[in-house]
């Protein structure tokens, strides 16, 4: 567990930026505790369900208890371990807890599902991603992870063939 991270919403510094990422961390509580509720968790204290989630989870009981009682964060790398453990879509967590803002205008999404997978770029548009950097270092990642990919497929493919 950490504190609430500076970038999470934007703030640099400073007592406003303390009280903002206090702030977050006590949404993100109460998000995470009614979830926790609605996925069968008794997590009152001294009740059972803090130890059990965090048994599910991999963290201590503490760590659980500062994390639903608004006190810190998840980790980034537990977020999806969170969702998992409560039955929750990984960006429904994100967005619905306020770690990250809502999509503008998703409440009247119109999108078409789009029939072939988006481009590396597109992608990086859709996340938001515009430092060219990040999007160099991203997109060579993605090709890799492409190229790797197709070379499982390829040695899937041989060794049904000849089974």
């Amino acid at each position: 567990m950490e504190d609430p991270p500076t970038g999470a919403i934007g703030a640099v510094g400073g007592p406003a930026a303390r009280e903002e990422r206090q702030a977050l961390a006590r949404r993100v509580g109460d998000y995470l505790t009614h979830a926790a509720s609605a996925a069968g968790f008794d997590v009152r204290q001294r009740a059972g369900g803090r130890a059990q989630l965090a048994g599910k989870l991999g963290v201590s009981i503490t760590t659980v208890s500062r994390t639903l009682e608004g006190k810190t964060l998840p980790l980034p790398s537990q977020l999806t371990t969170w969702a998992s453990v409560l039955g929750l879509d990984h960006q429904q967590l994100l967005r619905e807890s306020g770690l990250i803002p809502p999509e503008p205008g998703a409440e009247r999404s119109t999108r078409a599902v789009a029939s072939t997978p988006p481009t590396p770029d597109e992608a990086m548009d859709a996340w938001g991603i515009t430092d060219p950097k990040i999007r160099t270092m991203l997109s060579g990642s993605i090709e890799q992870a492409r190229g790797l990919q197709r070379q499982v497929d390829d040695a899937d493919r041989g060794a049904t063939a000849r089974g």
